[in-house]
């Protein structure tokens, strides 16, 4: 069956930047899973999008749905045909209501009996008719953030659609959506080649469109932009200051990228670095430049069209700068006249949660959970620098200029404290609070900023689940996934050794009577949600699931301790004599799961191969427990791997399962013995264990 292309686009109005890579992967998603459904899956999907236009290319498409089957059920043998044979008038309807003759009717097997079955062909549409039916309906079911209508009432979809090209193997796909009737014209830029033209596929439609300047792929138009911007930057004297979002966003703003070069008042130099970037981002979605990393008075933005003739577009946007730099600056140096220690009345006035209290309630716990987390780690000359940065950690929430780039938060205020002559330790810990956001950022730069980030989080994380608001699927309003995965990054990179149950039972303490759940259900929620982070983290470092999980179930009052045994792990797994222990010790734990504990007598030990082991698992206690005072977890998990013969050889020899009572008794007691002594680092029966890892191993040893 030949194979053809399916061409789609929509042109529109310009859809907002932020809306348009979610629409083209929705809208992707839902043709190939539709196409899918029906057996006419694409071979290939290719996507682009302008501000102004969604399209999809759709190649290796079927000509037509495969032939299928249907398979009616119909009656009993014995109630279709007498004694001689012959149909009755239950075969004779059944056959007349499936359209088929009775001599085709056949017999199948089940269950229940023997009954008469009628299959019928079905032929399959023609797939530029599967598309007529579904494209349509995709199309008018996106989920968009707003959408409207127009006209005599099109829509509701998020802008006015101007045309619809649907082309099947150069064929139009017709159906009439939203007042327009499916084609295969087009339009380009509204200003720059607004007349209609028609193509005849993917390749026709990307040449054409490529012949009036305007480049559908995204992320070649992206590439393209980043270049012209190079060569502008490199014009300048300067590089832009990177900003991997900020580009995507230009990208997505214009379908033939121009680089707009402008300049600002170098006074405004004057500005903290982070607030002029801030102000040309967010206000101008402009890129800044910078020469051995001091910024330049340029910037430079993107217009929708290759060049600016007249200047126009440059110094409407010079214009705009101005005034928002002059605003930035207005903020600036009002905020200045009022000291970060002078603004601690305004935390009464900002609320942090409606039934968890105020910012200036929030500081308190976190001054006093930060003094705790002191303690528990030994630190007492880090101790009030650590007090001091918690009492001012909050307080740029009240400046003017965090009001205007709420994405300053915590920056605005290390820099105020910096500027106010603080340490240095209190205000990196003020400025890095907010760190990491995102997998790709740092943690905090110093022990302070760590301590104090992990307080401000874990006070956070307590109050929302002592509210019963635990997230749900992909609901997280209050962003606890990305709270408690910061938390467990900064232990585990800062090397911090807190027990997070510890901290997490003494926030609870300081919230009083505000939360309506008891501790143990906060701790007992909060526990795996912490877990989750971890697995999920240490995945990312490359560690298998299954050592992560057997380390996680003997637990750590320390996540830097928790590394070290995954990864002593880690080392040990793959080697044959480790393995067979793990074999073991799933075995001795479905021995003794049901046993009670008993106490085990040296004078029972009869068989030489229990004494041999006992003997041996005493030794091995001693060598584990030097190892895990060292810190030295693979030396005691290749401790363990050395006891797989003396237990090989017990197993073979020795029936734990002994008719005499003292002596089965005696022998379990051994086996407990022994599984607490393997299960100290990591439960070994958490490892997945591959027969054909042990490689040459006695592999008789079954898991009973």
């Amino acid at each position: 069956m030949p194979d053809s292309e399916f061409l789609l686009e929509v042109r529109c109005e310009e859809i907002p930047a932020r809306m348009l890579e979610p629409a083209i992967r929705q809208l992707a998603s839902r043709l190939f899973e539709q196409l899918l459904a029906s057996n006419v899956a694409p071979g290939e999907v290719q996507t682009g999008f302008t501000p102004r236009r969604l399209m999809v290319l759709l190649k290796g498409v079927p000509e037509r749905e495969p032939d299928r089957a249907e398979v009616k059920m119909g009656p009993p043998v014995a109630a279709a045909f007498d004694q001689a044979g012959k149909p009755t008038a239950a075969a004779t309807g059944f056959a007349k209501k499936c359209g088929i003759r009775v001599e085709d009717l056949e017999r199948v097997e089940n269950e229940k009996g023997e009954y008469v079955v009628a299959e019928h062909k079905i032929e399959g549409r023609p797939t530029i008719d599967v598309l007529s039916q579904v494209v349509p309906q995709i199309l008018r079911d996106l989920d968009w953030a707003k959408t409207m209508r127009w006209g005599s009432g099109d829509g509701p979809w998020v802008r006015p659609v101007h045309s619809l090209i649907a082309l099947f193997g150069g064929n139009v796909v017709p159906f009439e959506l939203f007042g327009v009737t499916s084609g295969d014209s087009t339009a380009g830029h509204p200003v720059l080649s607004p007349q209609d033209f028609a193509v005849k596929g993917g390749s026709d439609y990307r040449r054409k469109m490529s012949r009036r300047g305007i480049e559908v792929r995204f992320e070649a138009r992206k590439k393209k932009l980043l270049e012209q911007m190079n060569e502008a930057a490199d014009g300048l004297g300067g590089e832009l200051v990177e900003d991997a979002a900020l580009l995507a966003k230009l990208a997505s703003i214009c379908g033939i990228p121009g680089v707009i070069v402008g300049r600002f008042d170098p006074t405004f130099l004057t500005l903290p670095r982070e607030v002029l970037i801030t102000s040309l981002r967010d206000h101008q979605s402009a890129f800044t430049l910078e020469s051995d990393g001091k910024l330049l008075s340029c910037f430079l933005t993107v217009m929708d069209r290759p060049d600016d003739p007249a200047g126009s577009v440059q110094a409407g946007n010079e214009w705009v700068v101005e005034a928002r730099l002059a605003d930035a600056k207005f903020f600036y140096e009002e905020d200045k006249k009022t000291s970060l220690a002078d603004r601690r009345a305004g935390l009464d006035q900002l609320v942090f949660h409606a039934r968890l209290g105020s910012y200036a309630d929030k500081t308190a716990r976190i001054t006093q959970l930060s003094e705790v987390l002191c303690q528990a780690l030994g630190w007492e000359k880090e101790q009030e620098a650590v007090a001091q940065a918690a009492e001012l950690l909050k307080l740029d929430l009240t400046t003017e200029m965090v009001k205007e780039f709420t994405s300053l938060q915590g920056v605005m205020g290390g820099i105020y404290a910096r500027e106010e002559g603080l340490p240095e330790p209190v205000w990196q810990a003020i400025y890095d609070q907010y760190l990491p956001a995102s997998t790709d950022d740092p943690i905090p730069r110093s022990p302070e900023g760590q301590l104090t980030a992990i307080a401000d989080r874990v006070d956070t994380l307590v109050g929302i689940f002592g509210l019963g608001l635990i997230p749900t699927g992909s609901r997280d309003p209050f962003g606890l996934r990305r709270a408690a995965q910061a938390v467990v990054r900064i232990l585990l990179e800062g090397d911090l050794s807190i027990d997070l149950d510890l901290v997490a039972a003494q926030a609870v303490l300081l919230y009083g009577d505000r939360l309506e759940k008891s501790g143990e259900e906060i701790l007992t929620s909060l526990r795996p949600f912490f877990h989750d982070r971890v697995r999920y983290l240490l995945g990312l470092e490359g560690y298998d699931y299954d050592s992560i999980e057997a380390a996680l179930a003997v637990g750590s009052s320390s996540l830097p301790d928790l590394r070290s045994r995954v990864d002593a792990l880690h080392s040990v797994r793959q080697e044959s004599d480790f393995l067979a222990v793990v074999l073991a010790a799933k075995r001795i734990a479905n021995i003794i799961k049901e046993a009670p504990e008993q106490t085990l007598r040296e004078d029972l030990l009869k068989e030489e191969a229990e004494k041999n082991l006992y003997r041996a698992s005493r030794q091995l206690r001693s060598e584990i427990e030097a190892a895990e005072a060292a810190g030295d977890y693979e030396s005691g998990f290749r401790h363990i791997a050395e006891f797989a013969d003396v237990l090989d050889d017990f197993f073979v020899k020795v029936l734990v399962m002994d008719e005499n009572r003292d002596l089965r008794f005696n022998r379990i007691a051994l086996l407990q013995s022994i599984h607490r002594t393997i299960s100290r680092a990591a439960r070994l029966t958490e490892i997945v264990v591959d027969k054909a890892e042990l490689r040459g191993r006695n592999t008789d040893m079954q898991v009973d």
